[in-house]
């Protein structure tokens, strides 16, 4: 050991650095505080002690503990060396008054919690918590991860709206829910309704039910919001309350997504944006039901003409049509032709005609920013999609192996794949090249042919070392794992840890030996 020692402190303070660097914060405070002069002064860098990560991220997502006895020095010894440094902390939720509570944080301003529940988070957020003064005086940047389970809207909407009255020096909030499961989603009702929100918050990024619940939250309660970054579960065309046409001036920022079919778009969301006079930055995710097809031209004379100030647009929207005459003939040049002299961004475009009697005209900003995807089909190969986390495929036509390999490559942080396609592979050949999906975290194939199952499940064709979550009808699991015996797919079956099925299943006695990471 003291031979190791000696050679580490024979290398000079540049490489330290560079190799220092390579770990968190907090292992670099434990292992060197208190240590030599010369690495107890490195661990002393602002650099190490003003941001601190006390939370562990597993590769599926879920959070885990530190361990105690770390936890413990860090409290006792650690945390009282530096406070005066620390401005930016991330906790879970098992330590969260251990440490809050372990000394004075004078300069403390910015708290990520992570792996909170609702019910949890509201013990902190009331008037009688013992972290109340710092909460109320000092946080001005809050992020909350909430835990990767299912929460009702009411206990969310609940925390929400305690987090907005407790934190009245917050001027950024972010309530990030994982995607990985159905999200609860903010919803105002009768009471919260007259809640006086903050007047200093400039930021907010949230999940809410209903378009309603947007247009409660831009009413003026929040009278400095200058960002906001909403996704709406669904915009319908009728409401409860009378769109308000009184301006935004001080909205400065955008980002609207809504991933359900629409009917509201000329109605309400069109009416909505010409309210935001000067926004400057403006992202748009859209999939709306319409009889003429949402285009350049469409999307300049309806909103743009209105935004004078606008520098940056990033779409994705997608135009679902009836098959008719009037877009039977659409082509993607005819779209493109719509977007000459179009400052913003290069555009793709798609025109997909299914068998069903519905035409799909897809327009996005082009290089593609965003994280989700919907409907991507077997007309969109000619361009990469390197931030999209989250994607559905769907088409009337089948989704052959080289299709697969040109995802694994486009989408390369690909997590979360919905499949829905009913059609089989015409093209069947085993010895084809394993394809890696090397991020790829949940599957969900309820609408989907089995020759797409046995496409993932079959060690043999697809690498997928971080799947943990398949959702599937239990007919078409036990089929491609011919009754839990097959050994090509045991490899991959092995890794999963949750199993989603739409019916109440009685498993059979070997079923936990196929599956053995599945969390009983």
């Amino acid at each position: 050991m003291n031979k190791q020692i000696l050679d580490l402190l024979d290398v000079p303070d540049e490489i330290l650095l560079i190799i220092f660097n390579k770990l968190g914060s907090f292992d670099v405070l434990y292992s060197l505080l208190n240590s030599t002069h010369r690495l107890d002064h490195i661990a002393r860098n602002t650099h190490y002690s003003k941001s601190i990560n006390f939370s562990i991220e597993l590769s599926d997502g879920q959070i885990c503990a530190i361990d105690s006895d770390k936890l413990h020095r860090f409290c006792i010894e650690i945390l009282p060396q530096i406070h005066d440094q620390i401005q930016i902390m991330t906790l879970e939720t098992t330590n969260i008054e251990r440490i809050l509570l372990a000394t004075q944080f004078p300069n403390l301003h910015t708290l990520t919690l992570v792996g909170f529940s609702p019910d949890a988070l509201l013990n902190y957020f009331t008037e009688n918590s013992s972290i109340i003064h710092l909460l109320k005086e000092q946080i001005k940047y809050l992020t909350i991860k909430i835990r990767n389970q299912m929460f009702n809207d009411k206990s969310l909407t609940y925390v929400c709206e305690h987090i907005l009255l407790i934190c009245q020096k917050c001027t950024y909030l972010d309530i990030n829910q994982s995607r990985m499961i159905r999200f609860s989603r903010f919803t105002l009702n009768d009471y919260s309704q007259n809640i006086c929100y903050s007047s200093y918050l400039h930021t907010l990024n949230i999940y809410v039910k209903t378009f309603d619940d947007c247009l409660y939250l831009l009413d003026g309660r929040l009278k400095n919001l200058s960002s906001f970054t909403v996704r709406v579960t669904c915009i319908e065309r009728s409401s409860i309350i009378t769109d308000s046409r009184e301006q935004l001036p001080h909205l400065k920022e955008l980002s609207f997504e809504c991933h359900r079919f629409t009917v509201a778009y000329d109605c309400r969301i069109v009416r909505l944006l010409h309210r935001m006079i000067n926004l400057k930055k403006l992202t748009c995710s859209f999939y709306i039901i319409r009889l003429k097809v949402i285009d350049g031209v469409d999307l300049y004379g309806r909103i743009l003409c209105h935004m004078l100030n606008l520098d940056q647009f990033l779409f994705d929207i997608c135009t679902i049509m009836p098959t008719c005459k009037a877009n039977n003939f659409l082509s993607t040049n005819d779209i493109e032709k719509t977007f000459i002299n179009w400052k913003y961004s290069q555009v793709g475009c798609s025109i997909d005609r299914f068998s069903n009697g519905n035409t799909y005209c897809h327009i996005y900003s082009i290089p593609f920013q965003m994280t989700y995807f919907m409907y991507l089909t077997n007309s969109i190969q000619n361009h990469s999609f390197q931030f999209v986390i989250n994607l559905t495929l769907y088409d009337t036509r089948p989704f052959e192996y080289e299709f697969f390999q040109w995802i694994s490559k486009a989408i390369p942080l690909l997590k979360y794949l919905t499949l829905d396609n009913f059609l089989p592979q015409i093209e069947k050949v085993e010895n084809q090249l394993c394809i890696s999906y090397n991020h790829l975290i949940r599957l969900r194939f309820t609408r989907a042919h089995i020759d797409y199952v046995y496409q993932f499940l079959c060690h043999r064709k697809a690498y997928v070392p971080k799947l943990s979550i398949l959702k599937i009808q239990y007919h078409k699991l036990v089929s491609v794992t011919n009754n839990f015996t097959n050994v090509i797919t045991q490899i991959n079956c092995s890794q999963l840890k949750e199993l989603l099925f739409d019916e109440i299943i009685v498993y059979p006695e070997h079923f936990y030996h196929y599956f053995p990471c599945l969390i009983k």
